[in-house]
Order: structure tokens, then sequence, then C-alpha cells
């Protein structure tokens, strides 16, 4: 698959804490991609997306709630630097306000703050819904500054087509920036709180994109990052941690556990961090593990905080594993250490073993007479009646290996005999990290 890349302008969601740019943001891109919850603090890291209107083009971002306030700990000074950072970058920027509970100090002198970047702006007043309000509140808007003024109900979406028309009215025309033909592919780190998903992210893109915390749950929405990596434009994907679901007690994480499977559903590859000092994969972990299997994505294993290990350790680690050989051994499995970052490298080149996996070509012939020369050794039954397969072809318009299966009696072919069928692929091609999808027909 390939896409178009273009340099496209930055539209900038601003406001302080709470007044629905979260809504907004979801609202613009038709989608449920950032968390809303009705809670301060809840947008982190920022998320962005690419949208298409009036033949024009823009990404849309949405940060963390801008303050004036100095940060009184770590993740808050974190957000406050890369929303300053996403300023300089910015075309545009929407200063998303609550009419509804009308202006405030704080929008006052984020309006200042707003003002000395010299970039254009929008005033979007937003839950202009509430009539009443909206009629006693609109004026005491103008002492901001801004003339360009909007009034939206992101929940209900009015006035979500004037804030697009005057958005595209305002940014820079993308079509003049040169651009490229290049393949797409997508990447998601998946795993347990704490085990060093933002961390990697960072060092994959060579920059602080994801906050890193001693914390666990620091990150709480799937952050998505593209970079260029061997002329191929790589989407990459930093997800909040799952844990299990005993041990959920707040609905924002519940939230935050749909997102993260969501990018993974939407994912063409995934990365499973695991804590190695942990010495075992845990129960969560080979369900992270058996559900990307189950939704056909390659995957890499990944295990981190490496410095940690004596020896000893990771033979004890090792020999925990062989219990899940059977599966393990499908898949390839990286040693690294975020910290010192010894062996980080190894994963883009393992990345790029896979893509030419997926890209390799099957001979029909060959496969149907590996097949059947599998079947003569060991012929499959269902109760007394024999499974006999005529022909086997690869199909090539798919994303991951496809073969269509041409058998006798297809309602019998389940999960044991697709098994069969697929470690029998395994054992001839390389295929490792790569999922195998089948259709059987009469």
């Amino acid at each position: 698959m390939s896409k178009k890349l273009f340099h496209l302008p930055n539209v900038l969601l601003v406001g302080r804490t709470n007044v629905g740019k979260s809504t907004l943001f979801n609202r613009l891109i038709d989608s449920k991609k950032s968390i809303v919850f009705d809670q301060e603090g809840i947008t982190r890291d920022y998320i962005q997306e690419t949208i298409s209107w009036g033949n024009r083009k823009f990404n849309l971002i949405d940060t963390g709630g801008v303050s004036y306030k100095k940060p009184t700990d770590f993740i808050s000074q974190k957000i406050q630097e890369k929303v300053f950072q996403l300023f300089e970058k910015a075309s545009l920027i929407v200063f998303v306000c609550d009419v509804k509970n009308g202006l405030t100090q704080e929008d006052q002198k984020i309006a200042k703050i707003l003002h000395k970047t010299n970039k254009p702006l929008i005033l979007v007043l937003n839950k202009a819904d509430n009539i009443k309000a909206l009629e006693e509140n609109l004026s005491d808007f103008y002492k901001l500054g801004i003339k360009n003024i909007i009034t939206v109900s992101a929940i209900h979406g009015q006035g979500i087509v004037d804030l697009l028309d005057e958005i595209v009215k305002i940014i820079p025309n993308a079509k003049d920036v040169e651009e490229e033909e290049i393949s797409s592919f997508r990447i998601v780190i998946l795993g347990k709180p704490n085990v060093g998903k933002s961390s990697l992210m960072n060092l994959l893109l060579k920059t602080e994109r994801s906050i890193v915390y001693e914390q666990a749950g620091t990150t709480r929405e799937a952050i998505t990052e593209n970079f260029i990596f061997a002329q191929d434009l790589i989407q990459i994907t930093d997800t909040a941690g799952i844990r299990k679901q005993s041990k959920i007690k707040e609905d924002i994480e519940s939230l935050m556990i749909k997102s993260s499977l969501s990018a993974v559903r939407q994912s063409d590859l995934v990365l499973l961090i695991v804590d190695a000092s942990q010495l075992k994969l845990s129960d969560q972990e080979l369900k992270l593990l058996f559900y990307t299997f189950e939704q056909k994505k390659c995957l890499i294993l990944v295990f981190n905080k490496t410095d940690l290990l004596t020896p000893q350790d990771r033979e004890e680690l090792e020999y925990s594993l062989k219990e899940y050989d059977f599966i393990l051994k499908k898949i390839p499995i990286i040693w690294i250490s975020c910290k010192s970052k010894k062996n980080v490298h190894k994963i883009f080149r393992e990345i790029e073993k896979i893509k030419k996996r997926l890209n390799q070509k099957f001979d029909r012939t060959e496969i149907t007479e590996l097949i059947k020369e599998q079947l003569n050794r060991k012929p499959m039954y269902h109760k007394t009646n024999l499974i006999k397969i005529s022909k086997v072809i690869p199909v090539n318009k798919f994303k991951i290996p496809t073969f269509i299966i041409f058998a006798n009696h297809p309602q019998w072919i389940g999960e044991s005999q697709l098994g069969f069928l697929e470690n029998t692929l395994r054992k001839n091609y390389d295929l490792k990290g790569c999922p195998i999808k089948f259709e059987v027909r009469k």
C-alpha cells in the first residue's frame, strides 16, 4: 500500500483543562481517538490526526491543557514544555474556551501567552448550546483581543462546519509543498504499565515524544507519530499500559485499555514489551500475545530492562519461556535495555525482515504439492471421513500471507486442521513474526 506524504500545516487545539478540547478534537476528526472524561488533566501527551476538508489537508493536534502557572510536578512540567514546542511548529492556534462557565482569569493569561506567539488565532467558544450562558457571557470574551470568534457545541456538533471552513481559509496550502510516493507501515507498542513502552518510543524516534516517568500509567492515550525509515513512512503508536481486569478501579483506565486495543486492531505490527526483571511472562502478557495473533497482526516480543538481569536470572527466565515454546517459536524475540540502549537497533532490523517476509511471493504449484505430500504422510479425518485438499492458492493482494484452500469437505476443516497446515507452511517458509490467514472453499 502506498500513500502520499505531505508536510502539512499544523493546527493546534489549546486551552485550559476541561474546556472540551478532546471532545472537539473527536468531533473534527469524526472519531473517538482522544479520551474524553469529566476529569481534569486526562490528555497528557499530544495526539494528532490528519484532516481533509474542502480539498485541503492539515494536521489537527490535541494538546494537554495549557496553564500559565509554574508546574508543580514532573508530569505538568513535561506537558507544558511540549505545548510550547508545538507553538513554534503551528500554522494556526485554535484557542478553546468554555462559554458556559464564562471567561476566567486563566483564559485571559493564556490569551496573553498565545498573542506572544504571533501565530494566527481562532477563538472557539465551546458549549454554546447553552443559549442563556452564551448571551450572558459572549461579550466578556471580546476582552481577549481575538477578532476571529466561532461558537460551537462539540458534544452536539454545532458550528463544526463553520470552524473547519475558517481553518482552511487561514492555513497555508499544502499543495505547494513537494510530495513523494512512499509506503506506509503501522507499528504499535503494547504492554503492561511501566515496562518501558514510552522509553522505547522515544529511542526509536530519537526524540522525547512520550512522557517518561517512573509512575505507572503516565501514558493515557494512544500516541501516534510518523517517521521515515529505510525510505518508508513508518507510523508508530505508544499505547497506555494494560493491567488485569481485576486491578482496574477507574473508568478512565477502562477507556485507556479500549484505546490501546483499538490501536492494535488498526496496526500492521505489534511490539509487545515485557519487563525482563519479572523473570516470566505474566498471564496478562500472554493474553495480549494471543490477542495480537487472533487479530492477525505481525508480532515481535521485546524483553526490556535486561540491564537488571544476572546471568542466573536470564537462565531462569529463558527456562520459564520453554512452557510457551509452541507459540514463541513463531515470534522473533529481542532482548534490550532502554536505559543503556543495548540492542534497541535490532528492533528496526527485525521489522525490515518481517516486511520482507510479508512481501515474499509463493508458488501455487509448489505449495499445493507441499500440502498434499504432508497429507499423504499424515491424512486428516473428520470421524471416519477423509478430508482431501485439491489445491492451495496464495493470494498476494493482502497485507499478510493469505492462502485459499480448496477441499472436499470445507465444513470439517477447523482450528486443529488449520493449525496443521500453518505449521507445515512455517516449517518450509520463513514466516517468523508473520500471521497466516486461510480461506477454505469447496
